[in-house]
């Protein structure tokens, strides 16, 4: 097996990316935020909620001067807050390009962007000093001796999932890319099973390893809607889709299907 099975980046790409992770980290952290859902929520508005498809992890908007960042929680919650990280870089880094087309998906036009989100998600949630440091702590065997039980250890730790900690493992050269699949293999949809038997054996929850399906909207977000509807805005038909995407309605709030509509 080799890197590019993997889709590892290049070391000088991935340093680069590296240092922007670090210095987002440094900035957020001097406002005492660490946690990668409440840097969202500092940055944008963060909604979460289960999505009716399972093809999109998340996508970031920018709505009436706010980012807006959806994670579709039907995903695993690891793979939630990796999705959150990816996200992240480009609420900071494709700003710009955020403002000018609204909103950012995963697809070909910015596969450029998205590999970097991808590694700045890695770089974010798992730096690599700290990894090593936390490694040798509570793991300590030689790459060629890592087994699952170590990897359910340390990717509980980071709070992302078994197969993004055992891939940067593999990346930072803790585990050996030979054991790459052999390890890989518990956390396939066939041994869902197997995976949150070993993950309680060794002590943990599973909350990491399945779906949360949580809905979570804060309440500002609900307002802005309604501020921008009120002051005109919006018209009705976008502040009753913004509303209903995130299972209320305008009659809710008092407010009545008006005889001219604005479209």
């Amino acid at each position: 097996m080799s890197k590019i099975n993997l889709n590892l980046p290049e070391a000088s790409f991935r340093l680069q990316i590296k240092d922007l992770a670090e210095d987002v980290r440094i900035k957020f952290a001097r406002k005492g935020l660490s946690d990668i859902f409440d840097i969202l929520s500092e940055a944008a508005f963060l909604i979460r909620k289960p999505l009716d498809t399972d093809e999109l992890s998340g996508f970031s908007t920018y709505f009436e001067r706010q980012f807006i960042v959806y994670l579709n929680s039907n995903f695993t919650l690891g793979h939630e807050r990796y999705t959150g990280a990816h996200e992240l870089y480009h609420l900071i880094y494709n700003a710009d390009t955020l403002k000018r087309e609204k909103i950012f998906l995963d697809d070909e036009k910015h596969k450029e962007e998205d590999t970097k989100a991808d590694v700045f998600a890695s770089e974010f949630l798992m730096p690599e000093d700290y990894v090593k440091e936390i490694f040798y702590k509570i793991v300590n065997v030689d790459k060629d001796s890592i087994l699952p039980r170590h990897i359910v250890r340390i990717h509980n730790y980071f709070k992302v999932s078994y197969k993004a900690m055992l891939k940067r493992l593999v990346q930072i050269d803790l585990c050996s890319i030979d054991k790459y699949e052999e390890l890989a293999d518990i956390c396939s949809l066939k041994n869902t099973k197997q995976l949150q038997l070993l993950t309680v054996r060794e002590g943990y929850d599973i909350d990491l390893i399945i779906p949360s399906k949580e809905t979570y909207v804060p309440k500002e977000y609900i307002e802005f809607v309604k501020s921008n509807y009120e002051r005109g805005n919006i018209s009705y038909k976008n502040m009753k889709n913004s509303l209903e995407f995130i299972g209320l309605t305008p009659k809710q709030f008092g407010y009545e299907y008006p005889l001219e509509e604005d479209y």
